[in-house]
């Protein structure tokens, strides 16, 4: 197999690894994951209006404000005014939620640090740009699955109904 059919491969087995982490710590925390990425934005980015989580998340208003009371009643979120417009809402993570947080992910953070050590600096420049350019491509690909029109369930039902009676 060419060697970049076996990075392919080891990039598809890290995706699915990070998936099932991700629906590890979810479950730990008692949040959905959908809200578990909500926390790690909010965590990354700082505070965030409900209308910038919404659009990150790809998620209607209501949604999202169905999350972030689900993430307050969780003690993980806060709700504040913006300082620059009190008609907005912004929403930052507690201590306990960023404590939290930390205990979970510290000891991979700190691995995977260690495993960085073991790379030189050309190595982990190629690494970091190599990441930079496979994240462009998934999130274009996330942009184009977005804008791919999905039949109704009407629309399927209709037609595997037609392939039945042909």
């Amino acid at each position: 197999m060419p060697l970049a059919a076996q990075v392919a491969l080891e990039m598809r087995a890290l995706d699915a690894s990070l998936d099932l982490l991700d629906h590890a710590v979810a479950a730990s925390f008692g949040i959905g994951r959908t809200d578990l990425r909500a926390m790690e934005l909010v965590s990354r980015e700082g505070p965030a209006a409900c209308s910038q989580l919404a659009a990150q998340l790809r998620v209607t208003s209501g949604s999202v404000t169905a999350l972030i009371d689900r993430m307050e009643r969780a003690g993980y979120f806060l709700r504040l005014r913006d300082p620059d417009d009190r008609r907005k809402v912004l929403v930052q993570l507690t201590p306990a939620g960023r404590e939290r947080e930390r205990r979970t992910f510290e000891p991979l953070a700190k691995n995977s640090i260690g495993m960085l050590r073991s790379y030189s600096d050309r190595d982990l420049t190629v690494i970091g740009d190599f990441l930079r350019r496979a994240r462009a491509l998934v999130e274009h690909a996330t942009t184009e699955v977005g804008a791919t029109p999905r039949k109704s369930r009407r629309a399927l039902h209709a037609h595997r109904d037609r392939r039945k009676a042909i």
